[in-house]
């Protein structure tokens, strides 16, 4: 990442800097695989694209970025920055309104677990249909595994935590439920893994999740108490806080 082009981005987006801090880290992965396929103007398609960070960034890098939101009026930085904005509700129309062979990197980050899955079937495909050959794919999304979630909340997906609109979380997942999306596309996995996005949030330092001092400081002394005493193996592969996938629509032969 450009650090000069994305601290302009940050002072654009300052009202959402709280968010930022918790999601830098995650901006800056899902950044690292985005590439260009061929030659001409590389065209990246933001899917749920609020608060706007990387449809910002990668807008002023170069990029034709077209965003898609459930609530494209809160977005106002993102029509001014010249980039197309999509009113789209996924879970009511899952194809995607783009011709084939369109984007060179689609970002779908911290969406996934927001869609009923009912939709992926043909959300997938929409997504194969408008890749370019050897463009991207990059997904994240919380890993159901994570400690903090299993060791507290045992059998939360059982019904999903959404409002009579069907907005919030369908369900969470694990990293070979995710793959399976994949196996009725051409999408081949290039980089599937575990991932630490939010390791560094407040109640938490760069070393592990809830020290000391906040525990003290929390009323619920009891579960934080607890939270402290699973810190060691909280970043251990299976337990990290969310999924990081990487899928590439394979390039044409010769």
């Amino acid at each position: 990442m450009d650090d000069a082009i994305f601290d302009g981005v940050k002072e654009d987006l300052k009202k959402e800097e709280a968010y930022l801090r918790n999601h830098e880290h995650r901006f800056r992965l899902s950044a690292e695989p985005v590439q260009a396929v061929g030659s001409g103007n590389p065209r990246l398609l933001d899917i749920g694209c609020w608060p706007g960070y990387l449809s910002l960034y990668f807008k002023r890098s170069g990029w034709d970025v077209c965003a898609i939101d459930l609530k494209p009026d809160r977005l106002p930085v993102i029509r001014d920055a010249g980039i197309e904005l999509l009113d789209h509700n996924l879970n009511d129309h899952p194809s995607l309104p783009f011709p084939e062979n369109h984007f060179d990197t689609i970002l779908f980050t911290e969406v996934f677990e927001h869609l009923n899955p009912a939709s992926f079937e043909e959300l997938f495909k929409g997504i194969e249909h408008c890749l370019k050959p050897g463009g991207r794919l990059i997904l994240t999304t919380p890993n159901r595994r994570a400690l903090n979630k299993n060791f507290f909340i045992p059998n939360r997906w059982e019904e999903p935590e959404v409002d009579e609109e069907g907005h919030g979380h369908w369900k969470e997942y694990t990293l070979a439920e995710v793959l399976e999306c994949f196996t009725e596309t051409s999408l081949g996995i290039i980089r599937s893994e575990t991932a630490s996005f939010y390791s560094h949030l407040g109640r938490s330092n760069e070393t592990g999740y809830f020290p000391l001092s906040d525990w003290k400081a929390h009323p619920n002394k009891l579960r934080n108490l607890a939270k402290f005493a699973i810190n060691p193996i909280r970043n251990l592969p299976l337990f990290r806080d969310s999924l990081f996938v990487v899928a590439q629509k394979a390039p044409i032969a010769g």
